[in-house]
């Protein structure tokens, strides 16, 4: 198992390098999704001009992530070329979006019921000696208790596992499927999303779009000259930027290769009909003397 998803993460990459004016696509794609998501944010609300460019921006964001979505998940199947990305991308958007919803609303109720979580737990109670106050501050650590562990790790794997990789096998069964085919089989495909090698090729794959720029923005380098420091972040910056896209295409790619489409029906294979015995020869009569 280990063996055949690290190999079906190196024939998604070869496929994906290969493609290279897929990736481009790719690429300006997840580049105006940035930039909409800093004008958002950037941009005043002082004049008119700018409360246009903040609700045409918040407008922007969410079609350009659904629509960098269908055309990652285009790109991430076997054998795809620039122009099927270029096709089935906007093609495959409403299919994207309408399977997106369901997954929003899920991803709503585990934030609520998240931060309602802690109330629910039985409360900590301080040791004399510990200062929380101190602790925050970083005087002194806070000891970690239970009640905190399994909060964490419930974001972490609601929101950072569970979610993620079912709503990539839905838009990848989409893309190859159809949005019919994939309503039918709902519930074959995200039961699949959580096989063995789908979850060990999500978790490598999270290392690589997830974990690596996180270390790579928020590593901290010494430097005394300004120069260096900008061109350091800006080269941060493009490196997290590459991790980013190519480690979410690639582990697209290699879950579309470790769960292949379902087979349909299997065909009943008649069996051959015994064949008939040869004829035996019949002696000729010989002759008498």
């Amino acid at each position: 198992m280990i063996k055949e998803s690290f190999a079906a993460l190196g024939a998604s990459a070869r496929d994906l390098f290969r493609n290279w004016r897929g990736l481009l696509i790719l690429a300006a794609l997840y580049a105006l999704l940035l930039a909409s998501v800093y004008y958002f944010f950037s941009t005043g609300v002082a004049n008119v001009w700018q409360l246009f460019v903040t609700a045409l921006t918040a407008a922007a964001a969410p079609l350009l992530f659904l629509l960098l979505q269908a055309a990652a998940a285009n790109a991430a199947l076997p054998e795809a070329t620039a122009g099927r990305v270029v096709r089935r991308a906007p093609r495959d958007l409403l299919k994207v979006l309408l399977l997106a919803l369901p997954v929003a609303l899920i991803a709503a109720l585990f934030v609520y019921l998240l931060w309602k979580l802690p109330g629910w737990l039985p409360k900590v109670e301080e040791p004399p000696h510990v200062n929380v106050a101190a602790s925050m501050s970083g005087e002194r650590p806070r000891p970690l208790y239970w009640q905190d562990a399994l909060v964490s790790t419930s974001w972490l794997v609601l929101l950072g596992v569970v979610l993620p990789l079912a709503a990539a096998h839905l838009w990848l069964s989409a893309a190859r499927a159809g949005l019919k085919a994939t309503l039918k089989g709902l519930h074959r495909v995200v039961g699949r999303a959580f096989a063995p090698r789908s979850v060990l090729v999500y978790a490598v794959g999270l290392f690589l779009f997830g974990l690596m720029p996180y270390f790579v923005l928020f590593t901290r380098t010494a430097l005394t000259n300004g120069w260096a420091e900008l061109t350091v972040f800006g080269l941060r910056l493009a490196l997290a930027f590459f991790l980013t896209l190519v480690g979410w295409v690639v582990t697209l790619g290699a879950l579309a290769r470790v769960t292949p489409p379902e087979a349909g029906p299997a065909v009943p294979v008649s069996e051959p009909a015994p064949a008939e015995p040869a004829p035996e020869p019949v002696a000729e009569p010989q002759l008498q003397a």
